[in-house]
């Protein structure tokens, strides 16, 4: 999806477009990986401390908005890219992380 956002936006906006967006992805990519990375150690940390588990969660919640704010605050006001290609893309992608997400989950209980 995320090339879909750069390709998009390329073809919009021209050269212009593809680093927003490709930074917007990259974003969205980190926003990812700091999730499923939490969610191991909440799995982890659950088996022996439930309530742990669940305080990890919401500790990720927070790491990773703090993280989307700092990073497009850094995208926007130091780099100077454009926001639409930027915000589209990681719009589109976490979207996209979102559908898949859930029908893996859908298939995975099916499974069970």
């Amino acid at each position: 999806m995320v090339l879909v956002g750069v390709s998009t936006s390329y073809y919009y906006l021209g050269s212009d477009g593809l680093l927003p967006a490709a930074y917007g992805g990259a974003v969205a990519v980190a926003n990812t990986i700091l999730l499923s990375r939490r969610l191991d150690s909440a799995g982890e940390m659950a088996k022996d401390n439930p309530d742990g588990g669940v305080l990890t969660l919401y500790l990720g919640v927070v790491q990773r908005f703090v993280f989307v704010l700092v990073m497009f605050g850094v995208g926007m006001g130091v780099l100077k890219l454009l926001p639409p290609p930027m915000l589209g893309t990681f719009a589109l992608s976490q979207l996209a992380f979102m559908l898949f997400g859930s029908k893996k989950a859908r298939s995975m209980a099916k499974k069970d």
